[in-house]
């Protein structure tokens, strides 16, 4: 499975060269709202569209992975509590159990 990936990636890197060598020598004109720049070879302005989308796609990743790390950090503090109640409640003897009726109230709440 591994070979068919790295197959995979030889053919994607030699398309993208062979759309490099095509393109090579021609040029276009960039009009932003307060500049214009003439003559800029098109394969610059791939290439920093490239990275501008390669990291503002690694930005947004790692807010998402932030956000997952601390939840996971939540959700660990959460287990070890809920670990801990059950070690006590499995070290408590039947007789120290409170009593419970079919709604989930102890004995000596209902009156």
């Amino acid at each position: 499975m591994r070979l068919i990936g790295v197959f995979v990636w030889i053919i994607i890197g030699s398309i993208i060269l062979w759309f490099f060598a095509i393109n090579q020598g021609q040029t276009v004109t960039i009009d932003f709202v307060k500049a214009r720049y003439e003559n800029v070879d098109l394969i610059m302005v791939i290439f920093i569209s490239f990275f501008i989308g390669l990291i503002v796609g690694a930005i947004i990743i790692s807010s998402y992975v932030v956000k997952a790390k601390s939840e996971v950090r939540v959700l660990k503090r959460e287990q070890n509590k809920l670990l801990k109640e059950l070690d006590g409640l499995r070290n408590m003897s039947i007789d120290e159990l409170p009593e419970f009726n079919l709604k989930g109230e102890t004995a000596s709440n209902t009156d």
